[in-house]
């Protein structure tokens, strides 16, 4: 349900910018293959000295060359500090983006090597169990230590997670959305910006972390897809994974809530061999989620023929989930997280 993925109206400007760029990695064209569409196209390529690597373009419109760079920048500095995160390749010109321009608009480009591993898929494969937990509890928690030693120049920061565009809507209220709805979630947006953020509790954060966004091989997890870091609570980091494959309705998993809260409890695990997490942070996950739940149906009560076929067609259809996420907040917004073992 990543938002990058939204289809795009035209994707000529994404495979123009591929062109030009190609030179700047030195890319064999016809090894050069579409992964994914969206707001990004991401591209599985190889250079002409034969290593795989990926290609990601973006759309100007929709993220500042400033946020790039600071993504790219904060890969670095996690690099440099010992956590498996996605690697960015500078171009033969030393950048590690760069921008084409075409007819007035811009398009960003970076390189990443391409690991060898694999998504997993929850219902199917054995090796999403407790010791996978462990060891994505183990990186996340590296990942925020490290990124709590990392100042990012003004010009090159990512946003807070209220400044997204993802969290926008426009008013009037397009056609689909509930008013009130809407309202309950705005209220909610509100009060959690008046929150206090202390220190370790909140920073940077991947903010879209699910079994979509990190390879698997041989025991070792790569996080890749930091293209919606933020400033956040750091638990967003548990809890879209949590909504994303045990309370998202479409899903249907029986016991979700008990397998949530015994996913929950393992990460944490992990987490706390690498970084602070105490009972207080903790009891913010189910805030966590309801934002979760807030940034999906912004997504896509716009675009529900394009979520159901993303989604595989669930038999449990997307409008559907819509449905019982507007029932959720009409009824007044709770959900049970199990933090007995916590």
């Amino acid at each position: 349900m990543d938002p990058n993925h939204l289809p795009a109206s035209d994707s000529s400007p994404y495979h123009e910018a591929l062109a030009h760029s190609a030179g700047h990695w030195g890319l064999v064209a016809e090894r050069t293959a579409l992964i994914r569409d969206g707001i990004n196209h991401v591209f599985g390529a190889e250079s002409t000295n034969g290593v795989p690597v990926i290609i990601r373009i973006s759309d100007g419109a929709a993220r500042s060359r400033g946020e790039l760079l600071g993504e790219l920048r904060w890969l670095d500095h996690l690099i440099r500090h010992g956590c498996t995160v996605t690697t960015p390749i500078p171009s033969r010109n030393g950048e590690l983006l760069e921008t084409i321009e075409s007819e007035g608009s811009k398009m960003y480009v970076c390189c990443f090597q391409r690991f060898g591993g694999r998504e997993l898929n929850p219902a199917t494969d054995a090796e999403w169990n407790d010791k996978l937990f462990l060891t994505l509890g183990r990186e996340i928690g590296r990942i925020h230590r490290a990124s709590d030693e990392l100042q990012l120049p003004a010009d090159q920061d990512r946003l807070p997670w209220y400044e997204s565009k993802l969290t926008q809507i426009s008013s009037p209220l397009p056609e689909g959305f509930n008013s009130r709805v809407v309202k309950e979630m705005q209220d909610f947006l509100n009060e959690l910006r008046g929150r206090p953020t202390p220190p370790r509790r909140y920073g940077l954060v991947h903010r879209d972390l699910h079994s979509g966004n990190f390879l698997f091989e041989h025991g070792k997890v790569e996080i890749i897809d930091f293209d919606l870091g933020c400033y956040g609570w750091r638990t967003m980091d548990f809890a879209v994974l949590l909504f994303s494959h045990y309370y998202y309705p479409s899903l249907r998993v029986p016991r979700a809530n008990e397998l949530a809260g015994h996913v929950l409890e393992t990460i944490v695990r992990g987490y706390r061999e690498e970084y602070s997490m105490d009972r207080e942070q903790l009891e913010t996950v189910g805030d966590m989620i309801l934002l979760h739940t807030i940034l999906n149906y912004f997504v896509m009560v716009p675009a529900v023929d394009h979520w159901q076929a993303a989604l595989g067609n669930p038999q449990l259809p997307v409008t559907e989930s819509l449905a019982w996420i507007e029932q959720l907040w009409l009824d007044g917004p709770k959900l049970q997280v199990d933090l007995g073992n916590l």
